[in-house]
């Protein structure tokens, strides 16, 4: 399992940069708005050691004064700002020191010397986990293709379009045969494709823009622009490079 530290990202879209030998490198940039950390969780209090993070602010409501005054106490005035979130997590933020929900939040392990330096309400800034040439392991919820069939899902070959061939150009074929007269399971087959957890990992961090919070990783990640990511120090990957 990865312990390395980790931050919350959204993917921004794909551009390219020059390194130091004049040649393009493409690269994926990242909004890296320091991530905040909404609960730690320890070996005595519930069994493992971990730290949730929370990413993407959620707006409060434009709630008039007069709303605020009358609402009784600070979990009174905080429902009333942020009353399109549900209770439950309205609740957990709360406790976690009136912090603004987020829109997304993530539980990541860590070793017990790291969760001891961590604490409600901290932020977590890229510039302090990752340096240039660091490698890093992105996750993120691929693209949805929908309902596609073998050749787009799984790489299948068409059949040959003439010599009577018809509507069979892009079937799958036979699924089985006489015996053991049921479709054997993990039959490769049409079906929903995409939308699932990618991890791709031992991509290089090409550079940062602290100033506007952007982060610039080698190569794509999964997910289309706009979607939520996972950074975090690679597993398998530890050697920096020049």
């Amino acid at each position: 399992m990865n312990h390395n530290p980790a931050i919350l990202g959204k993917k921004i879209g794909m551009t390219q940069i020059f390194d130091k030998a004049g040649r393009a490198v493409p690269v994926t940039a990242i909004d890296v708005t320091p991530t905040v950390v909404v609960q730690v969780k320890t070996q005595q209090t519930d069994g493992y050691d971990a730290v949730q993070l929370g990413y993407d602010e959620v707006a409060p409501r434009n709630v008039p004064d007069a709303v605020i005054k009358k609402a009784q106490g600070a979990k009174g005035r905080y429902d009333a700002l942020y009353g399109r979130v549900d209770q439950p997590t309205r609740g957990h933020f709360f406790k976690a020191g009136e912090l603004a929900p987020r829109h997304f939040v993530r539980e990541i392990r860590l070793g017990a010397d790291a969760v001891s330096e961590l604490k409600a309400g901290d932020e977590i800034k890229a510039s302090d986990t990752f340096v240039d040439g660091d490698f890093v392991d992105v996750a993120g919820i691929s693209k949805g293709h929908g309902f596609t069939g073998v050749i787009k899902r799984h790489g299948f070959a068409k059949f040959q379009e003439t010599h009577g061939t018809h509507e069979w150009r892009r079937h799958g074929g036979s699924i089985g045969c006489r015996q053991p007269q049921r479709v054997i399971k993990g039959r490769r087959m049409p079906g929903h494709d995409g939308n699932e957890q990618v991890t791709i990992q031992n991509l290089m961090v090409a550079g940062q823009i602290p100033e506007q919070n952007v982060l610039l990783i080698r190569g794509a990640v999964p997910g289309p622009n706009g979607g939520y990511l996972t950074v975090r120090l690679a597993l398998k990957k530890k050697k920096k490079t020049d």
